[in-house]
């Protein structure tokens, strides 16, 4: 074992290596210099032939969005994560990073809690801000180059920051509102402290009134804060906080104004241009982030809007449902035609029960005591009905936070994908949301790349985005909304199975936000927010310095500022074969994802057979120690669901159907592929998935699975006691009966990815984004194989398990099937509770009747500890080091 381990290590730091070339890819250019000026380009270019109130309108308003999430893709340590962003950006090289894999924390960090992803977002938004300002300096100094008379009078916005950490209650119990709470005073306090820090750096000399009124600010907030440590849980410490937030907010609502103000003056009477310029990027940024590292986002289910307002509507079925959908859309706008605002306060939240309202009344406490101008994003999960919004909007008006809350539905599913124009349409035409549009100014949605892109297939989910994105844009000639801002939030992950398009930021750019629709967008004159998500610890990778940050938002600007081209592209025209193309491919995924068969694969390896990397847990179910087979796809998560096939090395739903959509056409296929430049840019996202897929790791996998694989190995076994246990194991696998419906599963994707590599084989296709070295192949290859011997000595020792009388509701066939599912940790522990290492009791010596008898329970399981349990553990910590170095390879959890 020790030389396996050895060979794991090594791999593992190939494996690093590997990410870290893989990234450096994806994000190109990485010095801070190169980058300002690559800026400056973008921002000479964009305002060659405007005037200056056109530059400032392209300047001053928000066109990108960046949102960090804490999604469980935390699959390296810190250490490690920082070895990655070394080699990224140069800084640390190769040799160096395989010399110090060794040392660093080979598994993620042991205290994956919230409060760790809270510092870990906090981190990475602080160096997003750092960009943020260097990116105002390049955008003023364009300004200064462009409009040498004007240029004092820029006011920057262009990008902002926004987080959900702690504000997402999604499917968690764990986040109370008082954690949403001491979390948003907390960035409060962070970001007053960047203000005096980087204040102090380019304040002019002699200056005392913004220097006072930046101290003031953030001793409140930091007394704030610990006035919340501990958080307050009981009536009195709540009333408490309460007597204390009223008592000091008296002089603080004033001061964000007063600074601005003062800046103001400061910027129009200094004559020193680079004061100038270092006070106007100051001016932008305190508008821009105001009282918070970064805006945030709450999250909630559908479900939880409707359980909170099901008693004001009389809602006894679903929204949706025919016999009464009518009914419950006139009884929301009943609501809101009558609806007045209340006062609510920090008491009135903790005896709430409803999360709806709750949130809803945490928003308006922030609104009231930290910052009354930043707006505030209210998601809603699972959002396929126009009831649900206006259920929320009912929420905002109750307790007055309508002016500064932007509602926004999720789609994400294939049902709301295909609706989402008309759910959206349906709302324009209730005069309370049209009318809460115009007041806001701006109409939010999002789209959801991981749930659509392993129901769908990711090439499908693409398609049916872009598709609603073009409904919602057409929208526009229908309603007075040419004073209405467009704000799309495009969320998924670092995988290719959860939309990050391999050919870097901008690529990913113009899957999410394709050529077609910003065309459609110029032709008619929309102001435009796009937004997408960093999910994360892969995703804040990208924010991992402050030299990373200002690449990522380099890369998004390039793309952003970039005019549009007029290419027209027969993808759009022949819109026959486009559906026919996109129904193959989608129909080919949803049967997948519906096959019973698919679950059994998807739960072969269990998603214990990598390490935890993240709070949220990975099932959608509650987890015993011998959890129940999955009956539905839906109950393990996105990433999860991906990170099972990276493990088995197949990307099914990043290439899935592509093949029979080919097959079905193939004439047809490469005549499109020639002339249309969106399904080229399609197909790079396929054939890199295709490159780390390989349907013979597949069937080896499930190979191990047939107890015909294990019957014919006895047959060649010459030891005896090895002979019997494989044969052993193949009964139990024959009990187990996952094997048939493998065979199924694993030949319909072999004859897809089959059909995929015959169609390309005679064609002399592009290079992909990223290039494996041929070290880099063998590598992948031999983690595959190392892993399946480990996964054979584990099953092995599984036979040699001492029968028991039931423990706890479990016998000896449940615990077995445990391991069978890779959920070791728990069976192992139980194990060692029913075969203890030390006996329950000793005899005394000096006993006087002279006892020699000792009962069983007397002696200790030595044996079975040391040669079975401990074996197990042991083979069952490097085959999720293996797992990991994958990742690696791979270049994404999940």
């Amino acid at each position: 074992m020790d030389s396996i381990s050895g060979l794991v290590a090594e791999l593992s730091a190939q494996g690093l290596v590997s990410r870290g070339r893989r990234s450096k890819a994806y994000l190109k250019e990485t010095g801070e210099q190169e980058n300002r000026a690559l800026l400056r380009r973008c921002f000479l270019q964009a305002g060659t032939g405007l005037d200056f109130d056109a530059y400032q309108a392209l300047v001053g308003r928000e066109i990108a969005g960046i949102v960090v999430t804490g999604h469980p893709t935390f699959g390296f340590s810190h250490e490690q994560y920082s070895l990655i962003a070394g080699l990224i950006d140069g800084s640390v090289t190769e040799a160096r990073a395989r010399d110090t894999a060794g040392a660093c924390n080979g598994r993620p960090d042991q205290n994956l809690s919230l409060e760790y992803e809270f510092d870990q977002a906090e981190k990475a938004l602080l160096n997003l801000q750092r960009a943020t300002a260097i990116l105002y300096e390049e955008a003023a100094g364009a300004a200064r180059e462009l409009f040498p008379e004007d240029w004092k009078k820029i006011d920057l916005k262009l990008i902002t920051a926004a987080s959900w950490v702690g504000f997402d209650v999604d499917g968690r119990d764990d986040i109370t509102w008082m954690t949403s709470v001491s979390f948003r005073h907390r960035m409060a306090s962070l970001q007053c402290q960047e203000y005096v820090t980087r204040w102090n750096k380019i304040r002019p000399e002699g200056e005392e009134v913004v220097t006072g009124l930046l101290d003031r600010v953030a001793e409140i907030f930091a007394e704030d804060v610990a006035r919340l440590t501990p958080v307050p849980d009981t009536t009195d410490a709540v009333r408490s906080f309460a007597r204390y937030i009223v008592e000091s907010r008296a002089e603080t609502e004033s001061i964000l104004p007063h600074i601005l103000s003062q800046l103001d003056k400061l910027i129009a009477k200094e004559k020193d241009e680079a004061q100038v310029a270092g006070l106007i990027v100051f001016r932008g940024l305190l508008n821009n982030f105001r009282t918070g590292v970064s805006h945030i986002h709450f999250r909630l289910n559908s479900v939880q809007l409707h359980n909170a307002i099901r008693p004001l509507v009389a809602l006894e079925k679903d929204p949706d449902d025919p016999t009464g959908r009518r009914r419950y859309m006139k009884a929301a706008s009943k609501l809101l035609d009558h609806m007045q605002s209340r006062t609510i306060g920090y008491e009135s939240i903790l005896h709430e029960q409803t999360t709806a309202r709750r949130l809803f009344m945490i928003i308006a406490q922030i609104l009231k005591y930290i910052d009354p101008e930043t707006p505030i994003r209210f998601l809603i999960a699972e959002s396929d009905t126009p009831f649900t919004v206006l259920a929320a909007l009912c929420y905002a008006r109750m307790f007055g936070v309508d002016h500064k809350v932007d509602i926004s539905p999720l789609f994400e599913t294939d049902l709301a994908l295909a609706r989402g124009a008309e759910v959206i349409e349906e709302l324009l035409e209730n005069p309370h949301y049209f009318a809460y549009v115009k007041k806001r100014k701006r109409l939010c949605v999002q789209a959801g790349y991981s749930d659509a892109g392993r129901y769908l297939g990711q090439v499908a989910a693409g398609l049916a985005i872009e598709r609603l994105r073009i409904k919602l844009i057409k929208l526009w000639d229908k309603f007075d909304l040419e004073d209405v801002e467009l704000v799309i939030f495009d969320t998924g992950g670092e995988s290719l199975g959860r939309g990050a398009h391999p050919g870097g930021f901008g690529a990913r750019l113009d899957y999410y936000h394709s050529p077609e629709a910003r065309r459609l967008i110029a032709e008619r004159a929309i102001a435009y927010k796009q937004e997408i998500s960093l999910q994360g610890g892969d995703g804040y990778l990208w924010l991992q310095t402050p030299g990373l940050a200002l690449a990522t938002v380099t890369r998004i600007m390039e793309n952003l500022l970039a005019p549009v081209e007029e290419v027209v592209d027969p993808f759009y025209e022949n819109t026959d074969w486009s559906l026919d193309f996109f129904m193959t491919v989608k129909g080919f995924n949803n049967e997948i994802s519906a096959n019973r068969d698919f679950l059994q694969l998807i739960s072969l390896l269990g998603t214990d057979i990598s390490y935890p990397s993240g709070s949220r847990m990975t099932l959608r179910q509650d987890e015993g120690v011998v959890s129940r087979p999955l009956e539905k796809l839906s109950q393990v998560r996105a990433i999860p669901n991906n990170m099972l096939l990276h493990q088995l090395g197949c990307l099914a739903n990043s290439v899935g159907g592509v093949g029979a959509a080919i097959f079905q056409d193939d004439h047809g296929f490469w005549k499109m592929y020639d002339q249309s430049p969106r399904l080229r840019h399609l197909m790079t996202l396929v054939l890199t998935a295709l490159d780390l897929s390989d349907e013979d790791f597949l069937g080896a996998y499930t190979s191990l699975f047939r107890p015909r694989y294990w019957m014919h190995s006895a047959r060649y076994e010459e030891e005896s006691h090895d002979h019997d246990r494989m044969l052993r194991l193949a009964k139990m696998l024959e009990t187990h009966g996952v094997y048939e419906g493998l065979n199924r599963i694993e030949l319909t994707l072999r004859e897809d990815l089959m059909y995929l590599r015959d169609a390309i084989a005679d064609r002399e296709m592009p290079p992909l984004p990223y290039e494996r070295g041929e070290e880099e192949r063998t590598s992948y290859i031999l983690l595959h194989v190392l892993r399946m011997t480990l996964v054979q000595k584990i099953f092995l020792l599984i036979t040699r398990i001492p029968r028991f009388r039931d423990h706890k509701g479990h016998s000896v066939d449940d615990l077995v099937l445990g391991i069978l599912r890779f959920q070791v940790e728990p069976t192992l522990e139980l194990l060692r509770e029913i075969f203890p290492l030390e006996g329950d009791y000793d005899i005394d010596p000096l006993n006087p009747e002279k006892i020699t008898y000792k009962g069983d329970n007397a002696h200790g399981y030595e044996y079975e500890n040391r040669e079975i349990f401990d074996e197990i553990g042991e083979t069952y910590s490097l085959v999720r080091q293996i797992s990991q170095a994958l990742t690696g390879f791979v270049g994404a959890l999940g």
